[in-house]
């Protein structure tokens, strides 16, 4: 029954949490009683399971007859756009939130000016939480009403059973986890390009609260090249919407952009610090702590060249799975035909 478990796992997925545990076991008793009539007294087998859920419809299908409303994401993108949703939304807090406690621990908390710093950042808070809601939804809405018609020609026309298999074909994408990519990529753009004045330490002088930047005058060289990068990764995630699928193009494209990232990286990595602190900022944050402004600089930027050493390595790994994939492993099974 493995087919028929993941067959209700993704109509779940799609379905709104309301009732939903109920639908289920509804649709699992009626899967059941229509198995158990064509396979009287015997043990399903793969086929017969496959063929009533064949007949029964896509996931898709059957989550929108349990819609009675037009939503604004669809059952086919939304589980998709809660993950994206939830993960950019606990960031932008997450961040938001050590903003806060190092203002707390830098000043004295019962100081008027202090309190209004903190509600003037718990708005900020509720302002970029606001826009960065609108932001993912404003981009599945889009994609949603302007792609609608290929969702249902392929959920109507090409769906299968087999499409639940655990087998992966390497060809095939996933056009929700790439809608995904492409939100994510426009609000990196954003916040590098529009906001990245604010990415930086609140602190208090004698005079009141200031603000040191985190990210120093040497990351604006790189500023370009990432939001190229970026935006080559969603021309190809456009692309690869349109095709359907991985072909050799759209994969001797994808090695380029990961060769692109990685001497970007690379260069993060050997070219000047692009993290630092003022002392002057250390020491009014006054954390108690041995080290000295120096030394936090120089920790903080090892830690970055470990995360994009990390990177750097993975897209190796990608580029080279690319090419044994689509070159090496075709060019062996040409041979292998000549030669039988």
């Amino acid at each position: 029954m493995e087919y028929l478990n993941t067959y209700l796992n993704e109509i779940s997925r799609r379905l709104p949490r309301k009732n939903r545990v109920d639908i289920i076991e509804e649709i699992r008793s009626l899967l059941m009683d229509i198995i158990e009539e064509r396979s009287p007294g015997a043990n399903p087998d793969e086929a017969t399971v496959k063929a009533v859920l064949k007949d029964y419809g896509s996931p898709h299908q059957v989550a929108q007859q349990y819609i009675d409303y037009q939503p604004l994401i669809g059952p086919e993108l939304y589980p998709i756009y809660q993950l994206v949703l939830k993960i950019v939304l606990i960031v932008i807090a997450a961040l938001n939130l050590v903003g806060v406690l190092i203002a707390i621990v830098s000043g004295v908390f019962i100081e008027t000016s202090l309190f209004i710093a903190i509600v003037d950042r718990f708005f900020d808070l509720v302002g970029s939480l606001v826009n960065v809601f609108g932001i993912v939804t404003l981009v599945f809405f889009l994609f949603e009403r302007l792609a609608s018609k290929e969702f249902k020609k392929e959920v109507k026309e090409d769906w299968s059973p087999d499409d639940l298999s655990l087998t992966e074909d390497k060809t095939r994408i996933s056009i929700p986890e790439i809608i995904a990519e492409i939100t994510l990529g426009v609000i990196f753009i954003v916040l590098i390009n529009v906001f990245l004045e604010k990415i930086g330490i609140y602190f208090r002088k004698d005079t009141g609260w200031a603000f040191t930047p985190f990210l120093n005058m040497h990351v604006l060289r790189y500023i370009p090249r990432l939001t190229a990068s970026i935006v080559l990764d969603i021309g190809l995630n456009l692309y690869l919407i349109r095709q359907g699928a991985w072909n050799r193009a759209a994969i001797v494209a994808k090695i380029i952009i990961n060769l692109f990232k990685i001497a970007l990286f690379a260069a993060i990595i050997f070219g000047p610090a692009i993290l630092s602190i003022e002392p002057t900022a250390w020491e009014a944050l006054n954390l108690d702590l041995t080290l000295t402004a120096q030394r936090f600089n120089q920790l903080i930027n090892t830690a970055l060249s470990a995360v994009l050493g990390l990177t750097i390595l993975s897209l190796t790994i990608d580029v080279m799975r690319h090419l044994v994939q689509t070159f090496v492993k075709k060019e062996a099974a040409g041979l292998k035909i000549k030669t039988g």
